[in-house]
Order: structure tokens, then sequence, then C-alpha cells
């Protein structure tokens, strides 16, 4: 029914290589399951430990996801970092306050008509995430999958925006955040009097968490939720007075 091994095309070079094989030559050491132990599963006893833990989880939660498992799977994310720039953190963190909470196309605007000489760098490294959340995750594609409202949706921001939302896919910058790098380098800061100092050259990396509007309009409506459950402020409650006295207690 199978072929076997005479039957391959290749059998004149198997036996070829098999009959070239010299003694001083190293032997080629094979790809097996025991070979790779050590790398693929350097600890078994606590995989299958792990792996018991796990299965018990399910078992216990009857398949039921928790909040975070069905909010990862229904919304798309994407974490990018950027190489360090030779810039410092106190720079850089203005940039990165600045595109905050914006969408990625408005962001990107922002960086290219910015005076600041780190906001080209920031522009592109803006670019290759939006890029990457197209191709990986695909993100941003409302209008070519016809996922646009037919009418415009009204939300408020958590800094208090009013914005109105067409495409739920488009994405926007949820947080952008900075990192300390390593040092490019230091040079001496000569001084008056013979004294002098070291002038360290710093550099900075720049991560940005990209999301769609529909995590923003599932947090909008269920900061809208909460404030309705929430019982109306009483001013001067009707609570019962303890240890009265007869004269002021203070």
């Amino acid at each position: 029914m199978y072929s076997g091994v005479e039957d391959n095309i290749f059998q004149d070079e198997i036996e070829k290589v098999s009959t070239d094989t010299t003694p001083g030559a190293p032997e080629i050491e094979q790809k097996t399951k025991e070979n790779m132990a050590m790398v693929v599963d350097p600890d078994p006893r606590s995989r299958v430990r792990w792996q018991r833990k796990k299965v018990i989880q399910m078992v216990r939660r009857n398949g039921r996801l928790t909040r975070d498992e069905s909010i990862q799977m229904s919304e798309r994310e994407l974490l990018h970092k950027s190489e360090f720039m030779p810039t410092s953190v106190k720079k850089l963190v203005m940039l990165a306050r600045q595109i905050a909470g914006k969408s990625v196309d408005d962001a990107i605007v922002q960086m290219k008509w910015s005076k600041k000489k780190m906001a080209a760098e920031v522009g592109y490294y803006l670019e290759e995430a939006r890029d990457l959340a197209i191709a990986q995750r695909g993100m941003g594609l409302g209008k070519v999958n016809n996922e646009t409202l037919k009418t415009p949706k009204k939300i408020q921001t958590v800094d208090g925006k009013w914005i109105e939302i067409e495409d739920p896919t488009r994405m926007y910058i949820a947080q952008s955040w900075v990192g300390r790098g390593p040092w490019r380098g230091k040079r001496i800061d000569y001084k008056g009097r013979g004294r002098m100092g070291i002038i360290r050259h710093p550099s900075t990396s720049l991560t940005v968490l990209l999301k769609e509007e529909k995590t923003r309009i599932r947090e909008y409506e269920e900061r809208v939720e909460k404030k309705n459950k929430k019982g109306p402020w009483v001013h001067l409650p009707n609570r019962p007075v303890y240890g009265q006295r007869p004269y002021y207690s203070w």
C-alpha cells in the first residue's frame, strides 16, 4: 500500500551519503524527542502539574469564560515598542502624552506638523504599528468588511471629551509610555576652577497600545450603566446617633 525506502526517488543520494562517512568526521545529532527534551521540556514534572491545574480549573468552570477572556476574544489590540531613540525621557514623554487618547491617523498628523526633533521618529513608529495591526490582527478593516455604523454613535471619553464614532474598528492609542534605555555614551563637562562633570547621552523607547473604538464604546456604556445603578445621593442621611451627651464633644 505504501512505498518503502527502496522506492524513494532520492535512494541514490541517501546511499551516497551513508557510504561517504569518514572516520574522523563528527556525528550529526538527530533532532529526536529525547535529544530535544532538555530544550523543549526541561522540567516535565512542573509542566505536568501546571497542565493538571489548568484541567481542574476548566472542569470547575464548566467551560465558562471569565470577563477578561471574553473581552480578549471579542476585542483586538496590538502592543508595539519602538527602538531606542537618541533622546531623553523628559523630552519624549511630552510627545507620548500628546498622542495618548487620539486616533492613529490624528496622532500621525500631529507628529507630521510638530516641531519636535523626535516627532518624525514617533510618526514612523506609529505608521509601523498601524501597518502591523492591520496585517497581523485585522484591525481597522470596518469599511472593507461593512462594519460601519449607519448612525454615528456619540460617546464621552475618559478625559471628558465627546466624540462621534462611525467606524467601530477605527484604531486609537489607548496607552503610550516611554522607557529608559542604555546610555549611548558620555563626555566630560568642563567647569571653572579646575572642576568637571560627566554628561551622559541617554536613549529612550516608545511603547504604544492600539485598540479599536469597540473598546471605548464598551467602556463608556459600562460607566453609564454603573452611574445609573447608583442611587440618589442623600445630602443628610438619616442615621441613628449613638452616645449622646448633654455637653459638646469638641
